[in-house]
C-alpha cells in the first residue's frame, strides 16, 4: 500500500519505510487531550494505562462474563459496546464503576444481550488529568445474531451489474501460497517481495499461519508471539484468480482493531499488463485504497477516531500519473470521517461494509452503501482489470505495539462480492 506525505486531520502519514516518523504537529495537542502531560513529562514517566486481567483478550466468551480490570492511577472506569438494533444499532453503556485504591475493578459483560461473534468493550478509564481507553476485543460464542452473512440482494452501487465472485468464508478457508488451485493467496503478488507489514504476511504452511474460520467469518490475526499477520489476495502468484474491469463493483464487510500499530485494509490494483512481462517495481498500475486504517491512540499516535484513509496511486506513471492521483487525492478531502457521513460507529467497534465502483468516468467509494468520496477514473484504471486484498498489516510508518493486549489483534472479514460488466440477462 502507499502513503501520502504530509498532516491530515489526526493522521500523519510517512512517505515511505517502516520507520517511525516524526512527531506530528497535532501530536502535542492529541498528547495533552489524552495523558494531560507534555511530551518531556510523559518520556520521563510512563503513562498508567488500562489492563484486563481475565478474560484474555481475544478469547471466547458466552453468557455472563465477569471481566476484571487493572488499571493504577485512575478513579472511574465507563465500559461501552456497540449493540444491535434498528439501522446502525447503537452504542451501550455495559458498566460504569470506581476502581479501588489499587486501580482494580470488575464488571459483568452480559454477552448473550450483544451481538454474537465479534465484539469489542472500550473499556474508558479516567482520573484526574489522565484518560486511557482499552480495546478488548471478544468472541461472543452466544448473543444474538444481527446482520451475519451475505445480503442476498444485490448492494444498490452494483445495480446493473453482473456477480462475478463471492465469499462468505462458511466452507473451509482456501488460501495458499504454493497451491493455484485455492481461492486466495496470502501475500502481495506476483510473488511477495513487495510485501509490507512488520509483522510478515504468512500462510496456512507456516507455523504462525494467521487464518482461522471462525463459525461464518475470516480471522485474520496479528500476532508478536508467532511473528506473523495476514493477507488475501484474488490475484495468485501465477496471474490467475479474481480480477475484473470496469464497471465493476468491490464489497467487503469486517471489523478491525483499534491496537498500537495495526493496519488494517480493503484495497484493489490493477493487474499487470499482459503484452509484456512484470517490470517489477517499475510495472505501472493504478493502487485504490478503499479503506486504510491507522489502530493507536495518545502520543505519536493516528488517534483516528471514526476517520480512515481514503486514496488511490498511480504508480510508475510518471509526473503526469502522479499529479492525476495528487488531483483524485484532494477530490476525496480526506480523512473520510464515518461520523460526518452519517455512520455513528467506527471501524473497530462493530462491523462495516467498504466497498468501490469504477465507472468509466468516476471511481466512487462507500461504506455501508453511503458514498464518501469520488474522484474521475484513472487513465491505467480503465485500461486493466482490478483485484481485490484484504490485510491486517502492522507498521505504515508507525510504531507496533501490541503488548497491551498480549501481542494479538484479530480482524473478521464477514463476506466479500465482486461485481463486473453485466451480462446477458442482467437485471
Amino acid at each position: 500500500m502507499g502513503t501520502v506525505a504530509g498532516t491530515v486531520g489526526l493522521f500523519f502519514l510517512p512517505s515511505a519505510g517502516p520507520a517511525a516518523p516524526p512527531s506530528p504537529p497535532v501530536a502535542s495537542a492529541v498528547r495533552q487531550a489524552v495523558t494531560g502531560a507534555s511530551d518531556r513529562s510523559a518520556a520521563e514517566t510512563p503513562a498508567p494505562h488500562v489492563s484486563v486481567v481475565s478474560p484474555p483478550y481475544c478469547a471466547d466468551v458466552r453468557g455472563k462474563t465477569r471481566v476484571t480490570l487493572a488499571a493504577p492511577g485512575f478513579q472511574n472506569v465507563t465500559v461501552h459496546c456497540w449493540k444491535q438494533g434498528p439501522g446502525f444499532g447503537s452504542d451501550s453503556t455495559v458498566a460504569t464503576l470506581t476502581l479501588d485504591a489499587r486501580g482494580g475493578g470488575s464488571f459483568v459483560f452480559p454477552a448473550d444481550a450483544y451481538p454474537h461473534g465479534p465484539v469489542t468493550l472500550t473499556i474508558s478509564a479516567a482520573g484526574g488529568t489522565l484518560h486511557d481507553n482499552c480495546y478488548l476485543q471478544l468472541y461472543n460464542r452466544g448473543g444474538v445474531r444481527w446482520r451475519e452473512g451475505m445480503p442476498k440482494a444485490p448492494p444498490p452501487a452494483a445495480r446493473g451489474l453482473s456477480l462475478v465472485f463471492a465469499d462468505d468464508f462458511t466452507g473451509p478457508l482456501s488460501i495458499s501460497s504454493t497451491d493455484p488451485k485455492a481461492t486466495y493467496y496470502p501475500h502481495k503478488p506476483p510473488d511477495g517481495s513487495q510485501d509490507f507489514s512488520t509483522l510478515p504476511f504468512t500462510g496456512p504452511e507456516s507455523a504462525g499461519n494467521p487464518f482461522t474460520q471462525v463459525d461464518s467469518y475470516l480471522r485474520l490475526r496479528a500476532s508478536e508471539k508467532a511473528h506473523s499477520a495476514g493477507l488475501i489476495s484474488s490475484l495468485k502468484s501465477d496471474g490467475s484468480g479474481v480480477k475484473v474491469a470496469l464497471p465493476c463493483y468491490f464489497e467487503a464487510r469486517f471489523v478491525a482493531p483499534n491496537a498500537v500499530g495495526t493496519w488494517p485494509a480493503f484495497w484493489l490494483l490493477t493487474v499487470y499488463p499482459p503484452d509484456g512481462p512484470p517490470l517489477g517495481d517499475r510495472t505501472p498500475v493504478d493502487e485504490l485504497d478503499i479503506i486504510e486504517a491507522y489502530g493507536g491512540e495518545g502520543p505519536r499516535e493516528p488517534n483516528s477516531g471514526d476517520k480512515y484513509q481514503i486514496t488511490p496511486h498511480a504508480w510508475n506513471q510518471g509526473d503526469a500519473g502522479k499529479a492525476l492521483a495528487d488531483a483524485d487525492y484532494a477530490a476525496l478531502h480526506n480523512p473520510a470521517s464515518m461520523h460526518r457521513a452519517g455512520i455513528p460507529s467506527t471501524w473497530y467497534e462493530t462491523f462495516h461494509t467498504y466497498g468501490c465502483k469504477i465507472t468509466a468516468t468516476d471511481t466512487i467509494y462507500y461504506c455501508d452503501d453511503i458514498e464518501m468520496g469520488r474522484h474521475p477514473t484513472l487513465p491505467t484504471s480503465k485500461r486493466f482489470p482490478f483485484f481485490f486484498m484484504i490485510n491486517l498489516a502492522t507498521g505504515g510508518g508507525w510504531p507496533v505495539d501490541l503488548s497491551r493486549y498480549n501481542g494479538l489483534a484479530d480482524m473478521y472479514v464477514d463476506y466479500v462480492r465482486v461485481y463486473g460488466p453485466p451480462t446477458k440477462g442482467t437485471p
